[in-house]
């Protein structure tokens, strides 16, 4: 789940006015465009004597009003503190590395490949190497005329040779004001609309500027209130913080160690203490933040705000924000916490699941954890004091929008980088991917998946082979999008997402301060786990039956006649009620092949009986 971190360290905040040196008809030559835009502002060589500068600005997004507070100076050093009250982030470029700190206090130094590249180009630009005809890094091309808001625009793209980002630059083409801009990443657009321009030390610049972030839809406007150009500003401001947070607690020492969770449904539950109370919450490595359900911070009586859009699984999400009261479990005390809400009760309800929340990187981050898939166990150790004498497999692992990255390879050939998902029960290559790669026509077992933006279709493949830190697992079952979405599978930056039917067979110690994972055989390393052998997807319907979500073609569930909307009554004359709840009833169709059952189905209204026989499905 990935909730949308504005970074707004390219708030524009020059725009032109001024002289008329050519006509709309003539001029199509983006280099000269570009240059009679600086020309208009007041010259480029007054705006390269800009060595330093510090605004103010009021921002309202999501139904929250907050601030930005900005310091820059040549060539890339910045720092940025975007406070919206209940969600505050603070990022940062000591010319060394760029860095961020969350609401939460803790701090992350920017490492991952596709960052990395977009700060050599933010250097490249604060060269104005752009400019340059001959640059080897940027092109200039003029995409022809266009209207915004009924005005006349040359329209000038820059792509560079580092990265597949472009940028689109409106100017209008009566005076050359800078009107819109538009920064496409693959995954990502921010449009901006400029307007309220004035004179700030001799250079024409916008004051209040209207973003929106597609596809997620997140709109911000931002109203500039003071400009400061070329005060002192010392270097220190720009390094990050020297002491990272320490908002916990260990109960004994410096760990805690053999904490158990249950394994269901290829998910890692574990009981959390709130106010005296336990509940349920899932372990969640791709979840950005911690999250609560709408359903338990209603509970706990916690004032919920903002409305800020998240990808989740499968679409966009609505995000609020609140404080959640110090929590502990075992061995573990933490303090308060700065979370986000969203309304995912109803998922964990389709499986007879009550689940209060995830824990994820704003808990995970402040240890090294092991993941024991084979005891089923838990251990936090403190990061500070934490040395790893495994012989297991050390992987560097750069974190990327807070989620582990990890390099991947399958069948010998498809190769990419991974988000590494302990929220997630399966492994997923991403419809972009796989259509750049040829697999959309690969036959398989058409399914519906379902996160926390809903659900998504999906196709269930069998591959030969996955290599993963090192190791081979052969025969893995991996499914690819189908459809293109807005959420969290959409990436086209990334082959796609890893699953906990890849990591139970291994064991993990996850070091988040280090961007770096350890990586063991497990026990279970060449066990073939069960597998489901009807095809038929359940789940539990709003009166609590058993309700046929999707039979797919040519599985057994479909042969013997099983629909979409079919209520199973019994199975082998057993009540629904006896077998122990949803995931009990998903074991039995992972029996061995060639197992028969006698199912009670009820299909608007009347009872029917039909017999099934399991099958491998691939």
């Amino acid at each position: 789940m990935k909730i949308v971190q504005v970074l707004l360290t390219a708030v524009i905040v020059i725009v032109a006015f001024g002289s008329n040196p050519g006509a709309a008809a003539d001029l199509n030559d983006p280099y000269q465009i570009v240059n009679n835009f600086y020309d208009a502002i007041g010259g480029l060589d007054k705006i390269k004597a800009e060595k330093s500068s510090y605004y103010e600005a009021a921002v309202s997004m999501a139904g929250l009003e907050g601030t930005i507070t900005q310091w820059s100076m040549s060539p890339i050093f910045s720092r940025q503190v975007f406070d919206l009250k209940v969600f505050k982030q603070t990022t940062g470029d000591n010319g060394e590395e760029s860095w961020v700190v969350d609401g939460n206090g803790k701090l992350l130094i920017i490492k991952d490949e596709a960052a990395l590249k977009r700060r050599e180009i933010s250097k490249l630009r604060a060269d104005y190497d752009f400019l340059n005809r001959d640059s080897k890094n940027f092109r200039l091309t003029f995409e022809g005329i266009e209207k915004v808001n009924d005005v006349d625009c040359y329209v000038v793209k820059t792509s560079n040779s580092i990265n597949d980002d472009i940028t689109l630059d409106y100017y209008n083409t009566a005076d050359f004001i800078l009107i819109k801009s538009i920064e496409k990443h693959p995954d990502e657009e921010t449009h901006v609309l400029l307007s309220d321009y004035r004179d700030a030390n001799g250079i024409k610049r916008s004051f209040a500027q209207e973003v929106e972030v597609l596809p997620v839809g997140q709109k911000i406007s931002i109203r500039i209130e003071k400009f400061e150009s070329n005060p002192d500003i010392d270097p220190a401001i720009f390094e990050p913080p020297a002491e990272d947070v320490r908002d916990f607690t260990f109960t004994n020492g410096n760990k805690a160690e053999d904490i158990p969770f249950q394994f269901i449904g290829e998910h890692l539950y574990l009981p959390v203490n709130v106010n005296g109370r336990e509940k349920l919450w899932i372990l969640d490595t791709g979840a950005e933040m911690t999250v609560l359900t709408q359903k338990y911070a209603d509970e706990l009586g916690l004032e919920v705000k903002g409305n800020m859009k998240g990808s989740g699984a499968g679409n966009t999400i609505d995000v609020g924000f609140t404080t959640l009261p110090p929590f502990s479990l075992k061995g573990i005390e933490f303090d308060s916490q700065k979370v986000a809400v969203i309304e995912i009760s109803q998922f964990f309800d389709r499986f007879g699941l009550d689940v209060s929340g995830i824990l994820g990187y704003d808990f995970l981050s402040r240890f090294v954890t092991k993941v024991d898939y084979d005891n089923q166990t838990l251990s936090f150790y403190d990061p500070e004091n934490f040395a790893y004498t495994g012989n297991g497999v050390m992987v560097e692992t750069p974190l990327r929008g807070n989620m582990f990255n990890i390099p991947i390879t399958i069948d010998g050939k498809y190769t990419g980088q991974c988000t590494m998902d302990l929220g997630a029960g399966t492994s997923n290559i991403h419809y972009a991917y796989a259509v750049a790669n040829g697999l959309m026509d690969r036959p398989g077992i058409e399914r519906i998946g379902m996160g926390a933006g809903g659900e998504f279709a999906e196709r269930m493949l069998r591959f030969d082979s996955i290599e993963f830190g090192g190791f081979v697992l052969q025969k893995p079952i991996i499914d690819i999008g189908v459809t293109e979405t807005k959420g969290a599978f959409s990436s086209k930056e990334q082959m796609g997402n890893l699953g906990n039917t890849l990591f139970r067979h291994f064991v993990l110690y996850l070091d988040y301060k280090n961007q770096r994972i350890f990586i063991e055989k497990g026990k279970s390393f060449d066990r073939e786990f069960p597998e489901d052998k009807a095809g038929c997807q359940l789940w539990l319907n709003e009166k609590g039956q058993y309700e046929v979500r999707n039979a797919p073609a040519g599985t057994p569930a479909q042969k013997a006649g099983l629909m979409k909307g079919d209520i199973i009554k019994s199975i082998n004359n057993i009540e629904m009620k006896s077998f122990g709840g949803y995931f009990a009833v998903a074991d039995l169709f992972k029996a061995d092949a060639g197992t028969t059952y006698d199912l009670m189905i009820e299909r608007n209204g009347v009872e029917k009986r039909i017999k099934i026989e399991l099958k491998e499905l691939l």
